[in-house]
């Protein structure tokens, strides 16, 4: 086997950052890697112009197999698990390259014979055969999975610190020391599970020498989500106090967070570094309040759905199954009909064979006597049966940000994210 490269590749997935955001606080902050340097090399990407398309499960799985959303038709966060698409990752390794991968969004393991896998904490695909790769898929889905209904318990945080320890550095003990220091604060806690992830993803490239290897992040859009207005660059609408106190800026946190850890990913001289976003959060016009259900089964027991099974999924997305297609379709009618007694989209459903896809899409501000319709004859108080998470901060667009540290990694300016799938391909 002849390699084109003498170096090998590290494939950073920051998924949804917004790199305008970030050049303003690159001239504003002193940053290690997110300097001039960086942002002279970055091009933009663009991809699918329906907004219902534009999510991160959609369009890295674009990156993945080279296709555009219409084309490999994975349009929930799951469906990649139960697909047979080719990946540049099944490619890559054909050619006798060595894989690893840190929980790649949507990602089905058909790889053969990885160094290391841990899939997304939102799928259900396996991680690769070993038991300490077992133990970090069930304890990581269980804590960063906010559906998760199952209460943790002290056996779960044995299983955590455990893993911290195990993957513990000192190199970067002064980044985990000002996380745990600042962990009342809730955008810090989405980033240690990060940390810890970047720890492992470090160690396990010490360890295995991976000629090609992922790792994705997903903390920094969840804070975009949940925290762009309080970024001191956005004067037009701001969180209130009771949300988040104004002299905080989760974002600077954020971006200073990646800086630190990728910078040191950039010091490995024996690989090249790629990045890419996928698409990108820009701030809504508004603000927007987004719940979940406290209890699924409650709730549509509640409003006499009768299903199968329910699987949690992120945020405010869930999946409801059903024995057969006459169940199915009674209980669409039956979210139809509560979004037009209400005259209002409370439910957006997809429905697909025995299944259907739910998302919970009210985003008026829910008081505690905030009643609902559920038929002509019965109302229900919505409050009860809803958890606040968050207000929606950052929405999705369309454009999202590549870069690469090498002469062999080129994409041009504007191209659909579906080519970066030739241009990591392409390098081996």
């Amino acid at each position: 086997m002849i390699k084109k490269n003498k170096k090998k590749l590290i494939f950073i997935q920051l998924n949804e950052i917004n790199f305008e955001l970030l050049k303003n606080y690159s001239n504003k902050y002193n940053f290690k890697f997110f300097n001039s340097q960086f942002l002279e090399k970055l091009v933009n990407t663009k991809s699918e112009n329906e907004y219902s398309l534009l999510e991160p499960w959609i369009q890295w799985v674009s990156i993945y197999t080279g296709l555009e959303a219409k084309k490999h038709k994975i349009f929930r966060l799951g469906d990649g698990e139960n697909s047979n698409h080719i990946h540049f990752y099944n490619l890559i390794e054909e050619k006798g390259y060595s894989i690893g991968a840190i929980s790649p969004m949507n990602f089905k393991n058909n790889l053969k014979n990885s160094l290391y896998f841990i899939p997304d904490p939102w799928s259900q695909s396996d991680p690769d055969s070993n038991l300490f790769s077992k133990l970090i898929t069930s304890t990581i889905r269980k804590f960063v999975n906010e559906n998760s209904s199952k209460e943790k318990t002290f056996k779960d945080y044995f299983k955590l610190m455990f893993i911290f320890l195990i993957n513990f550095r000192f190199k970067n003990i002064k980044l985990l020391f000002k996380l745990i220091f600042n962990i009342s604060n809730h955008w810090n806690k989405a980033l240690l599970f990060e940390y810890l992830l970047n720890n492992l993803h470090l160690n396990n490239i010490e360890k295995y020498r991976p000629d090609f290897t992922s790792i994705f992040f997903n903390s920094g859009a969840h804070i975009q989500h949940h925290y762009y207005f309080n970024s001191i660059f956005l004067n037009k609408i701001k969180n209130p106090s009771w949300y988040i106190d104004k002299k905080h800026d989760p974002i600077f946190d954020m971006l200073k967070f990646y800086d630190e850890i990728i910078f040191e990913y950039q010091k490995n001289k024996d690989y090249d570094l790629v990045i890419a976003t996928g698409l990108r959060q820009i701030p809504y016009d508004r603000i927007k309040y987004y719940y979940r259900l406290k209890n699924h089964n409650e709730f549509l027991k509640k409003i006499s759905v009768k299903f199968k099974g329910i699987v949690p999924k992120m945020s405010r997305d869930f999946i409801v199954f059903f024995d057969d297609k006459e169940s199915t379709n009674k209980a669409e009618k039956i979210f139809n009909q509560i979004n037009e007694l209400n005259s209002m989209k409370i439910f957006y459903t997809d429905k697909r064979n025995n299944s259907i896809f739910v998302t919970l899409t009210i985003n008026d501000q829910i008081s505690d006597k905030y009643e609902i319709m559920v038929n002509k004859d019965n109302k229900i108080n919505l409050n009860n049966y809803v958890n606040f998470i968050a207000i929606k901060n950052g929405m999705h667009d369309q454009k999202g940000y590549f870069y690469s540290n090498c002469e062999h990694l080129n994409l041009k300016n504007n191209e659909h994210v579906k080519n970066i799938h030739n241009v990591i391909n392409d390098y081996f």
